[in-house]
């Protein structure tokens, strides 16, 4: 059946419903207005800041622009359950004003530098990962009670990191890279990688610490949650030494690969419970006196083992299956295993 042809356009309230749309709750919503700020934001930035001196406030602003549309791809990839608006600000605040001047001072007490391994993982990764990962520890422990799991750490990790590289970018782009006389296409292009990545990259590592943080508040003996935090500690550590230190080669980008892996195992498997192996059976000792085994047994008798008791039980519905991962946390059985038996 085909649709007849319309005699008369669709009335302009038709076709521009602007009551309808303002009254709509979709149209309200903060991600909404969030996405119009990621459109009006670049040339608001470059109107605002036209005739500035410096270029710090519109390396601020471009530099909180990329970390946002990386929030936004970070919070639909995660999906974070007891993650509200405030919590999120209580991560944002406490990292503007902690993480930076932290990681500065450790790095100048270790003499950061790139030249060797050991120094960049240590000197260069540790302090900054620990930075990045105090605020989420303080937060993930003052609101323990509020159901926090560890996919929820991670996000508050990703978040960190997102505000720490954001900060790093824009001291690059304003400082180092002018005095390194880094000017002209090449500085350009390095300006726009700056932006880009390093916010994301710095999510990842610090959302792998966080995960390890979410972990760790499940256990109630201090040891074994301050063990998990360290173990989260080193991975990011390690991860982000090991980049500093490649430079600009294949195997610098195959680390932020397995870095980017990494993160998505995490936010989107979690953990995996092993198998357990049965323990072997011991054999019976041999009997040395006494009469024989089998006639010291009393068998059962012949109608009750015939008897079958019906049953009464209803299997319970299947849920979830292979794709059940992305919806249920998948450390919920782990954690309870490992917690029952502290």
């Amino acid at each position: 059946m085909t649709t007849p042809p319309a005699e008369r356009l669709p009335d302009l309230a038709v076709l521009f419903p602007f009551r309808a749309w303002l009254r709509h709750p979709a149209l309200r919503a903060w991600t909404t207005w969030l996405f119009v700020a990621l459109v009006a934001v670049p040339p608001a930035a470059l109107v605002l800041f036209s005739g500035a001196d410096s270029f710090n406030g519109i390396a601020t602003v471009f530099a909180a622009y990329f970390a946002a549309a990386w929030f936004l791809l970070l919070r639909a990839l995660v999906r974070p359950r007891a993650v509200s608006g405030g919590l999120l600000a209580q991560v944002v605040i406490v990292a503007l004003l902690v993480e930076a001047p932290l990681a500065v001072w450790l790095e100048r007490a270790l003499g950061a530098n790139t030249d060797s391994l050991a120094s960049s993982v240590f000197a260069v990764g540790v302090p900054e990962e620990l930075a990045k990962l105090l605020p989420v520890l303080a937060l993930a422990l003052f609101h323990r009670r509020s159901g926090l799991v560890p996919r929820d750490a991670l996000f508050l990790g990703a978040v960190s990191g997102l505000v720490f590289g954001a900060g790093e970018a824009v001291t690059y782009v304003t400082q180092y890279m002018p005095e390194a006389g880094l000017l002209g296409v090449g500085g350009a292009i390095l300006t726009v990688w700056r932006f880009v990545t390093d916010p994301v990259v710095h999510a990842l590592w610090a959302g792998i610490g966080g995960y390890f943080v979410g972990l760790a508040i499940q256990f109630r003996t201090p040891g074994r949650a301050c063990a998990l935090v360290a173990l989260g500690l080193a991975v990011a550590a390690v991860l982000h030494g090991v980049n500093d230190w490649l430079g600009v080669n294949v195997l610098w980008v195959l680390v932020d690969v397995v870095s980017a892996l990494l993160f998505l195992a995490y936010a989107r498997i979690g953990l995996v419970a092993a198998p357990r192996t049965p323990r072997p059976a011991i054999p019976a000792a041999p009997q040395l006196w006494g009469p024989p085994a089998a006639a010291m047994s009393t068998p059962a008798p012949a109608a009750a083992a015939r008897t079958v008791a019906p049953s009464t039980s209803v299997p319970a519905p299947r849920t979830g299956g292979r794709h059940a991962v992305a919806d249920e946390d998948p450390v919920t059985a782990p954690i309870a295993l490992a917690t029952a038996r502290l």
